[in-house]
């Protein structure tokens, strides 16, 4: 009976740790995809883009996360204010777009 009350505790524990573990992570992850959406949709802005509001948003997100990826691996950028991330994420969600852009080209039908 004791063992069954201490694994009860335990597993009540371990409940609370994973709870707080998964609350802090979507903490931190929040502001990350609010930078990514705000800076696709300043990419989208300036390449033109025509994949739609929501294509644009998500390839600019991408664009953002994966250039704050490489530029901290490449550079070893770490991020010191918001301009400078709003600067990173726009450069890389630009590229992205361009990159998606240029694959989603129409060729020309003929009939």
């Amino acid at each position: 009976m004791q063992l069954f009350v201490i694994l009860v505790i335990l597993a009540i524990l371990l409940l609370v740790w994973v709870s707080f573990a998964a609350v802090g992570l979507l903490v931190h992850f929040i502001p990350v995809i609010i930078l990514g959406l705000i800076c696709g949709a300043i990419a989208s802005a300036i390449t033109g883009s025509r994949h739609g509001i929501l294509g644009d948003i998500g390839l600019g997100l991408l664009g953002s996360v994966l250039a704050r990826f490489l530029f901290g691996v490449l550079f070893h950028y770490r991020s010191t204010n918001v301009i400078t991330d709003v600067i990173v994420g726009v450069v890389g969600a630009v590229i992205l777009l361009l990159i998606g852009k240029a694959f989603n080209r129409r060729s020309p039908r003929y009939y």
